[in-house]
C-alpha cells in the first residue's frame, strides 16, 4: 500500500454548517492564546529521554486494557458508515465520495486512461493527468476532472523518497501567489512549490475549460501530502482569482474555490498583523475548507499538535522496536532521538526553537473527525497549539487526545491514515465506476 505519515515526523462547534467566529478570524486566534509560562510547560515534554529508556530497559509498562481496545477493530466491509453531510463539508455527499475516489485512484492509477470516476448518476470526465515525466520521482501526480459545473483538482500523497523530503520541509514561507496577504500568511514551503508548479503549468487550459464549460466551483482535493497540496491549492487559487493582475481574475465572481482534503497535515501559519482585507480572506478560506481525520491518524495532527505525536511515540515504541518498521515510522523515531540528543547536550534552546516553528502550524476550516468506522462524524476546529479556550468551547481539535492501544501495530497505524479513502472508506467501490 502506498502511503506516508512522514509529514508528522516533526511533528465551529460547526455542527450546523460553516460559521464565523466572533470578531476577526486572525485577531480572535491570537487574543485567546495562553501565557508564555504555559508555553514553556508545553516545551518541557521534549526533554524526556523516551528512546534511551526503551533501549536500556526494553520498553515500558502498557496499562491499556483489552476492553478499551475493542472499539478499534475494523469492520469487515471496510466502508465508512456515515458520509458527512453538506452542512459539515460544504459539498454534496456525492462530491465528498468523488473527491475521496480521486484521492485514492491517484495512488493506484498511472495513466490518464486508467481513471474511472463516473457513477450511474454522475458523469465525471478526466481532463488533465500530469505525472511530470522525467520529474515524476520528485513531484506528485496532478489530476484535473469535471463533474457537471464543478472542476476538481487533485494531488497524490507521498510515495517516493523525494515526496518524503517535501513532507519534511516544514519551513513557513510567504509567496507572490498571495501577495496581498503575504505579511500575515505563511505556508509550508515545499508543498507550496508543488502546487504552484502545477497551477502555473496548466493555468491556461484550466481557465479556458472553466470559461467554456461554465464552471461555478473549483474543488481542490487529495490525501496526506495531497491533502496538504489541496489546502494550499485552495488558498493560491482564491488569492489569484481576487488579484486584478492575474490571468485567473477572469473567474472572479463566477467561480468559488473550496478544498476537500483527507488526512492532510497542517499547512498554514498566521501572524498577528492582519489587515481587514487579509482577515476577510482568511475567513473565506476557513468557510470553504474541510479536512477529514480518521481515528488516531497522526498526519493531520502534524506539524502543530505535538503532544499527540509524543503520546503516539510513547504508545508505539515498545512494539515497533521489535518489528520491521517502515520508513515513515523510522523517521518519527529518528527525529525524536535527535531531539533527545540535543537535550542531552544541553542545547535545549535549539530544540525549543524547532518546536516553536512546528507549533505555529494550524488547520483552517472544518475538520470532520471519525472516532471509528461506523461512528457518526463530528465537526471540530483547530484554534492552534496555545488556545486558552476561555469560553469552554466544545469540539476543539487539540482537546481530542491520542487513544492508546494495547498492541500497537504498523498495519493499524497505516489503517488510521489510509482506510478513510482506500477500504473503500468514503470512496466509491471500483465496481460501481466507469470512465
Amino acid at each position: 500500500m502506498k502511503f506516508s505519515l512522514l509529514a508528522v515526523a516533526i511533528s465551529f462547534p460547526l455542527v450546523n454548517g460553516f460559521a464565523s467566529p466572533k470578531g476577526g478570524f486572525v485577531s480572535r486566534f491570537f487574543r485567546d492564546r495562553t501565557s508564555d509560562a504555559e508555553e514553556a510547560s508545553f516545551f518541557s515534554r521534549f526533554g524526556k529521554p523516551v528512546m534511551k529508556k526503551l533501549r536500556d530497559e526494553g520498553g515500558f509498562e502498557d496499562s491499556t486494557t483489552e476492553d478499551e481496545n475493542v472499539w478499534w477493530k475494523v469492520k469487515e466491509d471496510g466502508i465508512i458508515g456515515y458520509v458527512a453531510t453538506e452542512d459539515m463539508t460544504g459539498v454534496s455527499k456525492h462530491m465528498t465520495q468523488l473527491c475521496s475516489t480521486i484521492s485514492s485512484q491517484l495512488y493506484s492509477k498511472e495513466k490518464f486512461e486508467d481513471f474511472k470516476l463516473s457513477t450511474k448518476d454522475h458523469k465525471t470526465e478526466a481532463l488533465i493527468y500530469d505525472d511530470h515525466g522525467i520529474f515524476k520521482a520528485s513531484t506528485v501526480p496532478f489530476l484535473v476532472a469535471v463533474c457537471g459545473d464543478t472542476m476538481i483538482l487533485g494531488w497524490r500523497g507521498t510515495v517516493t523518497p523525494f515526496d518524503a523530503i517535501n513532507d519534511f520541509a516544514a519551513t513557513p514561507q510567504s509567496s507572490f501567489a498571495w501577495r496581498k496577504h503575504a505579511k500575515t500568511i505563511k505556508a509550508q514551503g515545499a508543498m507550496t512549490s508543488i502546487v504552484i508548479n502545477d497551477i502555473v503549468n496548466h493555468e491556461k487550459e484550466i481557465i479556458e475549460e472553466c470559461q467554456k464549460r461554465g464552471i461555478k466551483q473549483i474543488i481542490t482535493t487529495g490525501q496526506s501530502l495531497g491533502g496538504a497540496c489541496s489546502q494550499l491549492g485552495h488558498m493560491i487559487l482564491r488569492a489569484q482569482i481576487q488579484d486584478e493582475n492575474s490571468p485567473w481574475h477572469v473567474l472572479d465572481g463566477k467561480v468559488n474555490v473550496r478544498s476537500v482534503a483527507f488526512c492532510g497535515p497542517m499547512t498554514t501559519v498566521l501572524l498577528d498583523n492582519a489587515s481587514e482585507e487579509t482577515d476577510k480572506f482568511v475567513q473565506e478560506i476557513a468557510d470553504n475548507s474541510v479536512n477529514f481525520i480518521y481515528k488516531n491518524d497522526v498526519v493531520p495532527r502534524g506539524y502543530g499538535y505535538l503532544t499527540f505525536v509524543e503520546d503516539l511515540v510513547e504508545n508505539a515504541a515498545p512494539s515497533l522496536l521489535k518489528q520491521k518498521v517502515p520508513r515513515f515510522l523510522r523517521a518519527v523515531f529518528d527525529v525524536r532521538e535527535r531531539m533527545e540528543n540535543l537535550y542531552a547536550k544541553k542545547d535545549t534552546e535549539t530544540v525549543q526553537d524547532m518546536v516553536k516553528v512546528f507549533s505555529q502550524y494550524q488547520h483552517l476550516g472544518n475538520l470532520v473527525y471519525y472516532e471509528s468506522e461506523d461512528a457518526a462524524p463530528r465537526v471540530v476546529r483547530d484554534m492552534g497549539a496555545f488556545y486558552a479556550n476561555p469560553e469552554g468551547e466544545q469540539d476543539i481539535l487539540r482537546d481530542i487526545p491520542y487513544v492508546p492501544v494495547k498492541k500497537f501495530s504498523v498495519e493499524e497505524a497505516v489503517a488510521w491514515h489510509m482506510d478513510i479513502i482506500n477500504a473503500p472508506g468514503l470512496s466509491y467501490p471500483e465496481s460501481q465506476l466507469s470512465k
